[in-house]
């Protein structure tokens, strides 16, 4: 279960890296137009899933 829950937000981070800029409901969602801040949340979604993909890969070995 952890590893899927990893798995989502590792790809929520990528789709809100790659198309925070030009997704207008990205956009709205994150409340402001500044890509910096776009930037800044999907590299912090991404990290937390990749945490917890490592997590899960360590706990299983």
């Amino acid at each position: 279960m952890l590893a899927i829950v990893g798995l989502l937000l590792v790809v929520l981070g990528i789709i809100v890296l790659i198309f925070g800029s030009t997704a207008p409901l990205l956009r709205l969602y994150f409340g402001d137009r500044s890509v910096i801040s776009q930037l800044l949340w999907g590299t912090v979604i991404f990290a937390i899933g990749a945490v917890l993909l490592i997590f899960n890969a360590a706990y299983l070995m």
